[in-house]
């Protein structure tokens, strides 16, 4: 009876750990995710009181949200996000213009994507915005990371030490 307590005891330990390491690793997808999904859902109801409400122009509506929600995510990304390995060689204005130059670009789509859904397609716009919000988000994350987080050099040198790192551990 005591040796299977102590078994169990062992595993609850492991899988604890185990828990931690994932956690550690996967932190800042994580966290991304809790807060981009605020910033979506701020996204989503300013387009929608602007859109639906107010009766604006999808493009307008979908612009104004997509001005509001990403100040908020520019707020949240710095002050909660990327809190581990933060680049302090930029100033804050720098890393907003960078910030709002890759959000720029993920504004096409979402605009596209918005245009096609409720003017051609003729589809429910909340349903569109969602959908909209979910691939214009997983855009905006890969782009995130490199604003708020130091670079450690170049593709080639991250790759090099990635493998010497591998190679290390199974040695």
């Amino acid at each position: 009876m005591a040796k299977n307590k102590k078994i169990a005891s062992s595993n609850d330990a492991n899988i604890r750990h185990l828990g931690q390491k994932l956690f550690k690793r996967h932190r800042n997808l994580l966290v991304y995710m809790i807060f981009g999904f605020i910033a979506a859902l701020i996204n989503t109801i300013v387009f929608m009181m602007l859109h639906k409400w107010w009766h604006s122009a999808v493009v307008i509506s979908n612009t104004i949200a997509f001005i509001v929600s990403n100040l908020a995510s520019f707020f949240f990304n710095q002050k909660a996000v990327f809190i581990n390995n933060v680049d302090h060689d930029h100033t804050t204005w720098h890393k907003l213009v960078v910030f709002f130059a890759y959000r720029i670009i993920s504004l096409i789509p979402d605009t596209l994507i918005m245009l096609v859904g409720l003017s051609w397609m003729h589809l429910n716009a909340l349903f569109v915005k969602i959908v909209d919000q979910i691939l214009v988000g997983i855009f905006n994350y890969l782009t995130t990371r490199s604003v708020f987080q130091e670079q450690e050099g170049s593709f080639y040198k991250r790759t090099k030490k990635y493998i010497q790192t591998k190679k290390n551990k199974n040695n």
